[in-house]
C-alpha cells in the first residue's frame, strides 16, 4: 500500500536533518511511521557522510581531512581522526586513502586517489519537538570512482546501530522504543563534484529494525525491514512494510519544529 507520508529533512548534528510527515491514509501503522522515522535520521546522516573530505560538504562532519593534519594522525596505512562533536553528537573516523592500484596513500590527493574508506562512529543524543533518542551507530563505507572523471561517485558499505529512548510524541501521547538496527549502503551513485542541487542518482539503503517496545510490565518486539530508493531527485521513497513514505531532501527546518501533518485524517508525530 502507498500511504505518501512527506518527511521533510530537519537539520541534525551533521547538518543535513530527518523527518516530518504527514499522511493522506489514516489507517497507516504508526510503528510503521516510526520506523520511517528512524531510518530517514540514519539515512540522511549516511547522505552527509556522502559529502565529506573533498566530495562536497566541507568543515562539517569530515573538516579538513587531509593527510599529516594534526586531528588525523596516521598510523599505518590509516587516519585515525580525533572525535568531533556537533550539536552532543561525537564522530570518530578512521580513513584510508587508496589509488587506482589499491595501494594506501600517505595523504588524500585529488590527482591520484581513487577511492577512500571510513570507519566511522556516531555516538550521542538527539531531539527536537516530536522525537528525540539516544543513539549509537556505526559504519563501514567506501567511495569508488574519484578518478572515474563521468560526473560521480559509487558508495557501498554496511552499518549496525542501536536507537535506545526512542521516544515519537503525538499530541500528548507517546511511544517509546529500543531499536537494534543493521543494513547496507548499495550502490549509491552521488554526483562528484556535488552541487547544492544535487541528490543521489540511483541505487538504495536497507536497514532491519528490531523494536522493542515496553509498557509496564509488557513488551513487544516487532521486526521492520525498511528500503529507501534514490532516483535522482530530492523526493525519495522509503517503504516499510508495503507502506511508502516520501523523504524531502530539500525541506531543512530548524531544530524543535515539529512534523506536521498535511493530508488530514490519521495521525502523526
Amino acid at each position: 500500500m502507498r500511504v505518501r507520508w512527506h518527511i521533510p529533512a530537519m537539520f541534525i548534528a551533521a547538518g543535513v536533518g530527518l523527518a516530518g510527515c504527514d499522511a493522506t491514509d489514516p489507517s497507516g501503522d504508526l510503528i510503521n511511521y516510526d520506523a520511517a522515522v528512524v531510518a530517514a535520521d540514519g539515512a540522511l546522516e549516511d547522505l552527509e557522510m556522502m559529502h565529506g573530505p573533498r566530495l562536497g560538504l566541507s568543515g562539517v562532519v569530515f573538516p579538513a581531512l587531509i593527510g599529516g593534519r594534526p586531528d588525523c594522525p596516521k598510523t599505518q596505512d590509516v587516519f585515525l581522526c580525533d572525535p568531533v562533536e556537533r550539536a552532543g553528537i561525537e564522530y570518530t573516523r578512521a580513513i584510508t586513502y587508496r589509488d587506482v592500484s589499491g595501494q594506501a596513500q600517505d595523504a588524500y590527493d585529488e590527482a591520484t586517489t581513487n577511492s577512500i574508506e571510513y570507519l566511522i562512529s556516531v555516538q550521542g543524543e538527539r531531539g527536537r519537538e516530536g522525537w528525540s533518542a539516544s543513539i549509537d551507530r556505526t559504519r563501514d563505507f567506501g567511495v569508488t570512482g574519484l578518478l572515474d572523471g563521468g560526473g560521480a561517485v559509487t558508495w557501498n558499505g554496511t552499518m549496525t546501530g542501536t536507537v535506545t529512548r526512542s521516544r515519537h510524541f503525538d499530541e500528548g501521547e507517546a511511544r517509546s522504543y529500543e531499536i537494534q538496527s543493521n543494513g547496507s549502503v548499495i550502490d549509491v551513485v552521488v554526483p562528484f563534484p556535488r552541487e547544492d542541487d544535487s541528490w543521489p542518482l540511483s541505487g538504495t539503503i536497507t536497514r532491519s529494525l528490531t523494536i522493542t517496545r515496553s509498557n509496564g510490565d509488557d513488551s513487544e518486539t516487532r521486526q521492520k525491514f525498511v528500503l529507501i530508493t534514490f532516483n535522482g531527485t530530492s523526493e525519495v521513497e522509503v517503504t516499510v512494510d508495503g507502506e511508502t513514505f516520501i523523504l524531502d531532501l530539500t525541506r531543512r527546518m530548524g531544530p524543535g519544529r515539529h512534523m506536521d501533518r498535511r493530508g488530514g485524517g490519521g495521525r502523526g508525530p
